[in-house]
């Protein structure tokens, strides 16, 4: 890959967006500019997982026309006419009366998609406007030098699982850009490494959402045109979160569960908690006759303004995800990825001067302002904050005023809310298992490679069994760790790519980089 003038890493909507806008930019300036996208993932959209009701405007500017194209994901995108939100006891459930429920809080004007659809639309047009997109490329490190982003190194390909080279070995590459604009998503790996490099702020903190598909033979009984988010059961009060009901048609509803990964139970299973919650009578009635097709899980970041660090520095940017830019007021991001991805496109156009020549991309984060991307989040800024002070039952009420607190509150790591000898003791509700739930991810590693998760300190999983009932074995939801006795036992090929491991771990005892190009899950639909 010689010659590309903007380099992009992460072919979701933020990068994608980011590729679109800057081929539309440099045609209007009269300018041939080389545009690549780099993805670790098979096949477009194959990483991607949102709830989604999504903000479309952002569409009508980035692709205006858009709404007209027959595509599966306008196919399928389904307007909102009903949204409701409920309280879930044990046994029953109560709604919220919508007068109570903050504006910034409905869907009014939303649309109810598939986020893997529409980075599988974003990326055709792309490729027509001659972005050149490349599936199966796992960027794995950063290229720093004398203090600029000059790119990105890959990751090294054919080796057997002792690290020797098979026949098809292939060295680490290096993608070398005048501009590299990071979208590697919630927690990526390189926007990670871009904050420490260039400047870090709080923490993020992180939920983890699951996901399933359910189709129906007959028209659903949840109904069409409809959101539902729920709080309450199973979660308990101190566990941030809720679950959701998405219509995507008469007879295809998305479910979903967000836990806040700052619990404190050393042996809280988020796939169980989302087995408990599809088993609620309320929720099993509005799911009856249905059978589950596909299933996800992705990490969100929700840390908000203070975990916002340097977005732009000398060669690069980081848009969407990976630079934090999730609403937990409005539970959105999708519609700041792209917008993120725009604004970043068109500062790269515009610093992109003869011979490779780049300008200053401070311009960037004036560009998200005048965008309101920022004025958004400084709104949001205490929003989950709270609730990691105060738990369900005061964090709600707080929730109401916690943008007019002057003070910008800050939070813990994930892993460090951990409590030794916390435990949820939570009773398997008798439904899916998890290998099932894995099944159903269509995730898929090569067996002989090298393993991408390293447990650092074997000999600290002793401690954590007892300290903490090894936590691992029980958030992970693709069930990568299993405790044998007297040490974890890891399942890489079980993967999902969430990287919840690497912040939730209580003893920092993890690490996770990304494995060879073309492999992980194979979202369809989610």
């Amino acid at each position: 890959m010689d010659g590309i003038d903007i380099l992009i890493v992460g072919a979701g909507p933020a990068g994608l967006a980011a590729g679109i806008r800057a081929k539309q930019v440099a045609k209007d300036a009269g300018r041939e500019l080389a545009v690549a996208v780099i993805d670790k993932a098979p096949a477009a959209g194959n990483h991607v997982l949102s709830g989604a009701a999504f903000e479309p405007a952002v569409l009508d500017d980035l692709l205006p026309g858009w709404r007209e194209v027959r595509h599966s994901f306008t196919d399928t995108m389904v307007p909102v006419q009903r949204e409701d939100m409920m309280f879930l006891r044990a046994k029953g459930a109560n709604r919220i009366p919508p007068l109570v429920i903050p504006s910034r809080m409905h869907h009014t004007g939303d649309v109810i998609i598939s986020a893997t659809r529409l980075a599988q639309f974003l990326a055709e047009q792309a490729t027509r406007l001659g972005v050149e997109v490349y599936h199966g490329y796992t960027a794995r490190s950063l290229i720093v030098e004398d203090g600029v982003l000059r790119g990105v190194r890959l990751a090294e390909l054919g080796l057997r699982a002792d690290g020797t080279p098979k026949g098809n070995h292939i060295p680490a590459e290096e993608v070398r850009a005048p501009v590299t604009i990071l979208a590697d998503g919630t927690h990526g790996v390189l926007s990670g490494a871009f904050a420490q490099q260039f400047g870090a702020a709080h923490p993020q903190t992180l939920s983890l959402g699951m996901k399933a598909i359910v189709q129906f033979p007959e028209p659903s009984p949840f109904g069409n045109n409809r959101v539902m988010h729920t709080l309450g059961y199973p979660l308990p009060p101190s566990v941030f979160g809720g679950g959701f009901l998405y219509s995507l048609g008469e007879k295809t509803v998305a479910v979903g569960l967000i836990l806040g990964l700052d619990w404190k139970y050393g042996d809280l299973d988020p796939q169980r908690e989302f087995e408990t919650f599809r088993a609620h009578p309320y929720i099993s009635r509005l799911l009856q006759g249905g059978v589950t097709v596909a299933t996800g899980a992705k990490t969100i970041p929700e840390g908000g303004l203070a975990s916002i660090g340097a977005v732009s520095a000398p060669g690069g940017m980081v848009v969407g995800d990976g630079a934090g830019f999730v609403n937990m007021e409005k539970i959105k991001g999708i519609h700041y990825a792209i917008r993120s991805g725009m604004c970043a496109a068109e500062t790269a156009v515009d610093a992109l001067g003869e011979n490779g020549a780049v300008g200053s991309l401070d311009g960037y984060r004036a560009k998200l302002e005048a965008a309101g991307v920022l004025a958004d989040m400084r709104h949001a800024r205490n929003y989950r904050q709270v609730f990691a002070k105060g738990g369900l039952f005061l964090g709600t009420p707080l929730s109401l005023v916690s943008s007019a607190i002057p003070k910008q509150l800050g939070h813990h790591r994930d892993g460090a809310a951990t409590k030794k000898g916390a435990r949820l003791n939570r009773p398997d509700p008798g439904r899916m298992d998890g290998a099932t739930f894995v099944a159903l991810t269509g995730t898929l590693h090569r067996e002989d490679e090298p393993s991408h998760i390293t447990i650092k300190d074997p000999a600290q999983c002793v401690t954590c069994e007892a300290d903490y009932a090894n936590a691992c074995t029980h958030f992970c939801p693709g069930q990568v760790y299993r405790w044998d006795g007297d040490r974890i036992v890891l399942s890489p090929s079980n993967c999902l790519h969430c990287m919840s491991c690497t912040v939730k771990c209580p003893t920092l005892n993890i690490d996770w980089v990304p494995p060879e190009g073309g492999e992980g899950p194979h979202y369809k639909q989610l």
